[in-house]
């Protein structure tokens, strides 16, 4: 029995009705309501976590210009007042600039783009409610998300193209720096440390065109296939699409709003190849920097002996190189997130399902970790020390001119290949035993081949041996200035449309700041 105060005013009423009039069936109400409502934000809580409002931070840009141009249309269309699309567009332009500012913040109860039209509800009365005409959060998402994907798109492609003209550099400083070459880790023919660089190079050129083709195959605009099917209102998507900068409309509505993680699955492929080729190019830094190969010294600005990061903290002598080790360790990671997108969209129906939304974290970490290799890789890549005598050394001393020794005779005394190449593999085994380099053998060993000295001599020459490469993507000089003449011009190419693209959106930023001043 609840004992029964004494009293007046507000409180006490409050009181009385609500804990000493009320029935017991009531008050079990009420605590189950109070229950369900705890379980609900607590389900809130699950679906907009912290880390979503982070990622959704980043996107209220991209969110607000989509806003603004979608109000835009409806007040073209006649579907809202022109008066009424101007309030809600100053609103949107206040909301813009707190972002500017660091103010905006997410209701974690509502998400980004209820936040934004709760703000513009907030800042002008009911007139606010139009702004969500023919329109879903399942596009607007979509569409903002679009907008942003583009530009961290073009932002890799501008790092990509930066560590392609450091590998055009070296390749042209490098042309007749000679090297081993390896196969199975062993010593194969000599190289020059152009072609390694020029193979790297062509490897991540074909990155680049993967990451291009990735952006204009997904380069529509989803806005107006709303929920996932379309509207009566009468909408014109292609006004939309231009605005944003889109090339084209993403033309049925289910088709656009059930690929939402499509278009990141696609560039997380492409990030996963550009992380794989980083990989193996640490790889084979992380050798021809130890002490036992020597090719490569790494600069003090990426290792350094005795330092607080990069030093060993009791062994002296120790210049890591971790920034390698990293790099290295990027692609496992790159390709465990485009295996867990590729499953998240796997067996999704038609329509637009929520657990696309995870994508977001996969996509931003795939472009945060990718870009900072890449940015990463050219500084070792522009400020290491290649040993060049070391190179050189290596190739008189690994027996790797072997083959070329073999071809010559074959070319130039007519013996059948195969039978010049179980005689000369008998010497080799011999220098072997006896702890003798190749550039040993005398033409009195081969005599029956008929050899001069002159003629052996000229054969085991590292230099010459590359510079006979004369086919296509051969090592011999005049072929590399070709090589990198051809890749000048994809380098411009590559540039041109970088620059395109940003001038694309930035105009069409414009424009839509032109079509919003035409209203006042």
């Amino acid at each position: 029995m609840i004992r029964q105060k004494t009293g007046c005013g507000p409180r006490w009423r409050y009181y009385q009705h609500y804990y000493v009039n009320r029935s017991a069936a009531e008050k079990r109400l009420t605590y189950i309501y109070k229950s369900l409502t705890d379980v609900i934000m607590n389900t809130n809580s699950f679906i907009v976590t912290n880390k979503q409002m982070e990622l959704d931070l980043k996107l209220a840009p991209f969110d607000l210009w989509a806003t603004k141009v979608h109000v835009l249309m409806l007040a073209k269309q006649k579907i809202i007042d022109e008066k009424i699309a101007k309030k809600i567009l100053d609103s949107l332009e206040g909301i813009d600039r707190e972002w500017k500012q660091g103010k905006f913040k997410i209701d974690p109860d509502k998400g980004l783009h209820l936040t934004i039209e709760a703000k513009v509800i907030e800042k002008i009365g009911t007139d606010g409610f139009f702004m969500h005409t023919a329109r879903s959060r399942n596009d607007q998402v979509m569409t903002a998300e679009m907008i942003y994907l583009r530009e961290k798109v073009l932002d890799i492609s501008h790092k990509l193209l930066k560590l392609l003209k450091t590998l055009k550099s070296l390749t042209e400083k490098n042309i007749q720096t000679v090297m081993p070459g390896y196969t199975h880790m062993q010593p194969a023919k000599p190289t020059t440390f152009g072609q390694w660089n020029m193979s790297y190079f062509d490897m991540f050129t074909k990155c680049f065109d993967s990451l291009k083709f990735a952006f204009e195959k997904y380069n529509l605009c989803p806005l107006g296939a709303v929920e996932s099917y379309g509207t009566s209102w009468q909408i014109d998507r292609a006004y939309t699409a231009d605005m944003l900068g889109f090339a084209g409309v993403w033309e049925i509505p289910a088709e656009a709003i059930s690929s939402r993680g499509f278009p990141q699955l696609a560039y997380l492929d492409s990030l996963k190849d550009i992380a794989i080729v980083i990989s193996k190019i640490a790889a084979d830094l992380l050798l021809f920097t130890t002490f036992e190969y020597g090719y490569i010294t790494l600069a003090d600005t990426t290792a350094v002996q005795m330092g607080s990061v990069t030093g060993s903290s009791i062994m002296p002598q120790k210049k890591n190189p971790d920034v390698l080790e990293l790099l290295r360790s990027t692609a496992p990671q790159i390709i465990g997130y485009d295996s867990i997108v590729a499953n998240l969209l796997s067996g999704l129906p038609m329509g637009y399902n929520r657990d696309t939304r995870e994508v977001k974290e996969y996509i931003e970490s795939g472009f945060s970790k990718v870009g900072d290799a890449l940015e990463s890789l050219t500084e070792v890549l522009k400020t290491m020390e290649v040993n060049k005598e070391k190179m050189y050394q290596a190739v008189l001393q690994n027996y790797s001119l072997s083959t070329d020794l073999a071809d010559y005779i074959s070319q130039q005394k007519g013996f059948p290949y195969r039978k010049v190449y179980k005689l000369v593999g008998e010497l080799v085994k011999i220098k072997i035993a006896q702890k003798k380099a190749l550039t040993d053998l005398t033409a009195k060993e081969l005599a029956e081949f008929d050899l001069t000295g002159d003629e052996l001599k000229s054969v085991l020459s590292p230099i010459n041996a590359v510079m006979k490469r004369k086919h296509i993507g051969g090592a011999s000089k005049q072929v590399m200035k070709n090589i990198i003449r051809e890749r000048k011009k994809k380098l411009n190419s590559y540039a041109g449309w970088i620059a395109s693209a940003w001038a694309k959106i930035q105009s069409s930023k414009e424009k839509t700041r032109k079509e919003i001043y035409g209203l006042s």
